[in-house]
């Protein structure tokens, strides 16, 4: 690997305890120990890129997704083949046969060349009788590479003890306290814009949101869920691209008080064939599948390919979005939330998926570049 201070390439022997043996300073990551592409120069590399050179904040968990080596997937299978045992308990009858057989029989006689022909066919029957090897059911599932857990230890420990704080402009969003969204300041004498409420279950999101100031700058109040909503202003949705996510903006639309809603969600379309979009799975609500709400009816009379992702399980993080990206999208559903609040505020369920903005710049690939 690159030694992250000195550039010189080190071989595992010049490596020891990660410490360069040419310039003698401690880095933080080994790819031999870490895993492929957990190495210093890329780590920061991604995280310059995603914080705009340290102009915006991001999460761990937002690095951890653009960070990522591996994002592998699989889909449901039923069981196939036999169980092992049906084999065993066949060989043992075939064998417990031929033994019985082989008394009475004389060598060079017709009823020796029987018993082989006998031999022979139960050779046959064992193979159809054991037929391929017995796999389980297996359910559909996705994983990423490094788990979460081992990339916060990665960032959180070693990177901070190697370098004394985490990476630039990168927050910790497990310790990391949300101020009050508050409002913002009166300037000129023009009038202050509508509050906005933005509901949001994910809290990399929020602490995202929050550490880069925009509630204040935008005049929003952010809401981990439902519960948490309050008077009748308007809302915007901000989800993951899935089952739990869509029926959570119908939910919101169905509340009371009635309220303008925004779904400024990650829309599916986006992520269906996607191989760059980060893809996990978790087990469908019940009861979302057992009553097909009208708006999944819908998707799946116009969309019946991203119907049956969602329907499946799939779903994409709206954190694993690029943060420019995310940030636009949220300017752009506050300014159509106060439009549709508005005078001629329209009714709820009128306003529908937005259309994601341009990011303002390339989204990260999986190796930063």
């Amino acid at each position: 690997m690159i030694c992250p201070h000195c550039q010189a390439s080190l071989p595992r022997k010049e490596r020891a305890g990660s410490v360069c043996a040419r310039c003698g300073r401690a880095f933080a990551l080994d790819p031999k120990v870490h895993g492929r592409g957990m190495h210093d120069i890329r780590i920061r590399r991604i995280a310059e890129k995603a914080t705009d050179a340290g102009r915006r904040q991001v999460t761990v968990t937002q690095l951890w997704y653009l960070a990522r080596n591996a994002n592998r997937t699989w889909t449901a299978a039923p069981a196939s083949g036999r169980p092992a045992w049906v084999g065993r308990s066949v060989a043992v009858v075939l064998v417990a046969g031929l033994v019985a057989l082989a008394f009475p029989v004389e060598e060079g006689s017709l009823s020796g060349l029987l018993w082989w022909a006998g031999a022979a066919v139960a050779a046959v029957v064992y193979v159809v009788a054991k037929g391929k090897p017995y796999r389980p059911a297996r359910r559909a599932g996705a994983y990423l590479s490094p788990s979460l857990r081992d990339f916060r230890a990665m960032i959180c420990a070693r990177w901070v003890e190697a370098y004394g704080s985490l990476p630039t402009a990168v927050v910790d969003d497990e310790t990391y306290r949300e101020p009050g969204a508050g409002t913002a300041p009166r300037t000129g004498g023009q009038p202050e814009p509508d509050p906005v409420q933005l509901l949001c279950p994910d809290r990399a999101v929020r602490v995202f949101l929050s550490a880069n100031g925009l509630p204040r700058r935008l005049n929003l109040t952010l809401a981990a869920d439902l519960e948490e909503l309050s008077g009748t202003g308007p809302v915007v949705v901000l989800h993951d691209a899935s089952l739990r996510g869509l029926q959570l903006v119908a939910d919101a639309r169905a509340s009371r008080p009635p309220r303008a809603v925004v779904d400024a969600g990650l829309p599916v379309r986006a992520v269906v064939g996607n191989s760059a979009a980060v893809t996990l799975h978790e087990e469908p609500p019940a009861q979302v599948l057992r009553e097909t709400p009208l708006w999944l009816a819908r998707i799946a009379r116009t969309a019946p390919e991203e119907a049956r992702w969602l329907i499946q399980g799939w779903r994409s993080p709206i954190a694993a979005v690029p943060p420019a990206l995310l940030t636009a999208a949220v300017e752009r559903a506050a300014r159509k939330a106060r439009g549709a609040a508005g005078p001629q505020r329209r009714p709820a369920a009128a306003v529908g998926f937005m259309s994601w903005p341009r990011p303002a710049e390339p989204p990260l690939t999986k190796d930063g570049t």
